[in-house]
């Protein structure tokens, strides 16, 4: 945390970055709880954000991850320009992508130090409990929701996925700090991981649930740490596996009931259906962002017709309103140009934890960031494989941790910070 000296040597002769910081803390706060307020933090932080490096920059230097950031803003305005279905929300589509990685592009280039670093995670952490702990109220005690949710997160598989990126941070932070921590602070550290996955068994998202195994291996395994400590942090979770059944969990029930009623996949297949169908319509630059829920049945019906095939409308469930997948997603709305930003984005982010990874371990700040950043990637492409991950609010938390992952690694290459 920052201390009050900290703060008057940094901000004293630098208020817009106290403003910066301000507006960023808030955001956070409000992120999964209030809508207005977060959006107007939101904005207020990338005006000062973007005043501050650019009044600040003696050079305007251009790196690669500066490409990656473009081309992925440009896929979606190309997607806007040149959208098939119109008029449709593509231009709104675009303005939340712009806004979401300009987010992680600024963060990038911030210089944020590793007390403020350490600051922004733990406020990302710490801002989801009371919405949880409202959602929990919500769903078990005074029954006003039929399912656990973030009050501004909102559906339940959104919820999850913000969850899921939140839990792997609070893991990592935990296990990076445990060696230094006292009892008391030992306990709250403990408590923070196992609270967030009792919730997502509880909101019964199976996608990140199972995602959230693997996770929570890779990050217990990839933490620096003994082997004790990495043997009793695997038997915690083990233990919460297996009062599972025992407790008779929501998610296993629904697991059972779905695969009773022959719908395993919870009716996917029929989304995917659409996803995979409407690729042929626009397939360069796509239908345009946010335009999946304005497809219909006749759509579909001609695009078959025209390449010689049979078409049985059972198979296609345009109901559903989005395609349930992060990648038809993109190759849909924002065709292959979309889609090949996409991968791009995500492998380079892969290829970052893989090549920071022997670094930043050395450094406590530099392990939980770590790890929170590969918990924000494996989330939102594991998870994405069977919901619409990287949108909205997990999208500003995945690109939270990527944004202070890059600056953060530039700092370790100069040197200018001190463990």
């Amino acid at each position: 945390m920052m201390s009050p000296t900290f703060l008057q040597q940094t901000y004293s002769k630098n208020f817009s970055k106290l403003l910066e910081m301000i507006f960023l803390t808030l955001m956070l706060l409000s992120l999964p709880s209030l809508e207005a307020p977060k959006n107007i933090f939101l904005i207020l932080f990338l005006t000062t954000a973007l005043y501050r490096q650019w009044s600040e920059a003696k050079t305007k230097s251009w790196g690669f991850w500066d490409w990656i950031f473009f081309s992925y803003i440009a896929s979606s305005f190309l997607s806007a320009l040149f959208a098939g279905i119109s008029p449709g929300n593509a231009w709104g589509g675009f303005r939340g992508m712009l806004i979401w990685t300009s987010f992680a592009w600024l963060l990038s280039r911030s210089k944020y130090s590793p007390q403020e670093i350490t600051w922004l995670i733990w406020i990302a952490i710490l801002g989801t409990l009371p919405p949880l702990i409202w959602g929990l109220i919500e769903y078990m005690i005074i029954h006003t929701k039929s399912t656990l949710e973030l009050h501004s997160v909102g559906h339940v598989n959104h919820s999850a996925i913000y969850l899921g990126i939140i839990l792997g941070a609070a893991l990592s932070v935990s296990l990076s700090i445990w060696k230094t921590a006292g009892i008391f602070k030992k306990l709250f550290l403990l408590s923070l991981p196992i609270f967030f996955f009792v919730a997502i068994i509880i909101g019964q998202s199976r996608g990140v649930f199972g995602i959230s195994l693997i996770r929570l291996s890779l990050i217990i395994l990839l933490i620096p740490n003994s082997n004790q400590i990495k043997l009793i942090a695997f038997g915690i979770f083990g233990i919460i596996l297996a009062l599972m059944p025992v407790m008779n969990a929501a998610i296993i029930q629904k697991q059972i009931a779905n695969q009773n009623a022959g719908a395993v996949m919870s009716d996917r297949d029929r989304v995917w259906n659409v996803s995979l169908e409407a690729a042929h319509f626009y397939p360069i630059f796509g239908i345009g962002n946010g335009n999946w829920g304005l497809i219909t049945l006749d759509d579909l019906k001609k695009s078959r017709i025209e390449r010689g095939l049979p078409f049985d409308e059972k198979i296609y469930g345009i109901e559903h309103r989005h395609s349930h997948s992060l990648y038809l997603t993109a190759l849909v709305e924002r065709g292959v140009v979309g889609f090949l930003t996409l991968m791009l984005l995500m492998s380079s982010w892969f290829i970052l934890l893989i090549k920071t990874y022997t670094k930043l371990k050395k450094l406590t700040p530099g392990a939980y960031l770590w790890g929170a950043s590969l918990s924000a990637w494996i989330v939102t492409c594991g998870v994405g494989f069977v919901n619409s991950t990287f949108h909205h609010e997990h999208a500003i938390l995945a690109f939270l941790f990527l944004g202070l992952h890059l600056s953060f690694t530039r700092l370790v290459e100069k040197n200018t910070f001190a463990n």
